[in-house]
């Protein structure tokens, strides 16, 4: 279970109130006392940029202004995001406006390599192999209907593909690593392996094409094999790898990568 915290680590509350990180308590209550006067909502006449700013001042002294919790902000800080010691990988926090955050591992990269956009229902394809060993039809499950049918094929390698018309559809998984900086992977097509070019900063559920690998048509020609990047996430690591991990985060995130 993620450790319990209810504010957030990446900000620097230090900054917000102009002190620094070894001020003294006294030295952060006039601080705080002199900024909060100044940026009253009472006194600044319905400004919105004095109102945000209150409330930055107010979050900052709700921390730094409290023993217990200023010493667990200096420690995560101090640890590139994550609690001296502790295993489980992450922690949770809620906000100071009122709604919940989470800082796990898993979720925090998945904000990087997830291609957005809800999921749909999770479906489950039964499949049937044909005497011929090529083509099979099998029930398309979903939370909505239990009477569609998608057809499936064998590849090379014994696995089933996904057929929609003379397309094939598989899905591949990499590593987060390779999805950052490329790669290629090897995929088992209808006729033989196949390598497909996986390009830096890749997102989990891109669709790559594979041209003429798939289904022959009548004509001599032949449809397309489309392969979805699925992204393997880390969860499991030492505390030297969550740190690093973590600062990369941060950076991305200064960078403007928020989603």
């Amino acid at each position: 279970m993620p450790q319990q915290i209810d504010f957030d680590p990446s900000v620097d509350y230090y900054k917000a109130l102009g002190v620094s990180q070894s001020a003294t308590a006294d030295e952060i209550k006039k601080a705080y006392r002199k900024l909060a006067k100044a940026n009253h909502p009472d006194s600044t006449g319905g400004d919105k940029a004095k109102e945000s700013r209150f409330k930055d001042i107010s979050n900052a002294y709700d921390v730094l202004g409290d023993a217990k919790k200023r010493a667990m902000y200096d420690e995560i800080r101090a640890n590139g995001g994550l609690p001296r010691g502790f295993p489980g990988g992450g922690y949770t926090y809620t906000s100071q406006g009122g709604g919940p955050g989470v800082f796990d591992l898993g979720d925090l990269f998945g904000q990087f390599f997830s291609s957005g956009g809800g999921r749909g229902p999770r479906m489950r394809v039964e499949h049937a192999e044909f005497e011929d060993g090529r083509r099979g039809r099998g029930r398309r499950r979903d939370a909505a209907q239990d009477a569609e049918f998608a057809e499936t094929v064998k590849a090379s390698d014994g696995s089933w593909l996904r057929v929609d018309g003379n397309d094939v559809y598989s899905d591949v998984r990499i590593a987060f690593d390779r999805a950052i900086l490329g790669t290629v992977a090897t995929v088992a097509t209808i006729e033989g392996k196949a390598e497909v070019k996986i390009p830096p900063g890749t997102s989990s559920g891109k669709k790559l094409r594979l041209r003429s690998k798939g289904i022959p048509d009548r004509t001599g020609g032949h449809g397309d094999h489309y392969v979805t990047v699925q992204i393997d996430v880390p969860h499991e690591l030492d505390d030297e790898a969550k740190k690093l991990l973590i600062q990369l985060v941060t950076r991305l995130r200064k960078r403007g990568h928020n989603d």
